[in-house]
């Protein structure tokens, strides 16, 4: 089964952004690019947008400047994305550390955890270490991969669980995860139409040209059997 927690503190407030948060590999960049699909919106991925502005990666940022320096650097692109609306936001798996960081994704979007476990998490950077479009994970350089994975994934655990929601990505597709999301926002905003059209216009439009099309086949078959029972 799919757990999707609700957050107790979640408000009636209209949430006009998606962050995504979680650990790294649980899918936040792919599962963040089908559901900005989804909803017709734009997709924003953190790390990408720091190492664009800093034309460097963010290993060379670490690396030369230390993690203080990325640290305040990433809040600021994070305040700079919650100037804008209709956004799907991928987040670094630190970012949640900050009690700032966390209360200006509150104020401004729906928050969506994604978890897995920390050997799918280990399975999933391994794959993606690899091939010409591999990532590198630092982490993957520890003697013991998956127990430091299973330790900084503890530490960070706690602060991961006060998202509005989370979903379980393990046996999930990116489509499916993708899917999950958008049905947590639909949720997060008390799931009334008239909200969720603001929201996400193109995919109620589809959705709703689904549920005709649906109620046409509907219909359709039923006349069917009427004129097969007489």
């Amino acid at each position: 089964m799919i757990a999707r927690v609700r957050s107790p503190t979640r408000t009636t407030q209209l949430k006009r952004n998606i962050f995504l948060t979680g650990f790294s590999g649980t899918g936040k960049t792919t599962v963040g690019r089908e559901a900005a699909r989804i909803l017709g919106w734009q997709f924003v991925d953190l790390d990408e947008r720091i190492e664009a502005d800093a034309g460097t990666t963010i290993d060379a940022i670490f690396a030369e400047h230390g993690e203080p320096h990325f640290r305040e650097t990433e809040a600021q692109t994070l305040l700079t994305a919650c100037e804008s609306e209709r956004q799907v936001v991928s987040t670094g798996g630190g970012i949640a550390e900050s009690a700032d960081n966390r209360a200006a994704m509150m104020q401004h979007g729906a928050v969506v955890c994604l978890e897995a476990t920390p050997e799918t998490i280990f399975e999933r950077v391994l794959a993606q270490s690899t091939g010409d479009d591999a990532i590198v994970r630092p982490m993957l350089a520890a003697n013991d991969p998956l127990e430091r994975i299973r330790s900084l994934k503890s530490l960070r655990q706690l602060n991961y669980t006060l998202a509005h929601w989370t979903v379980h990505t393990d046996i999930l597709t990116p489509e499916q995860a993708a899917h999950e999301v958008v049905r947590a926002f639909d949720i997060l905003n008390e799931g009334d139409t008239a909200i969720c059209w603001k929201a996400y216009p193109d995919w109620m439009r589809q959705r709703a040209e689904d549920l005709r099309a649906a109620d046409m086949q509907s219909s359709e078959l039923q006349a069917s059997d009427r004129q097969a029972s007489d």
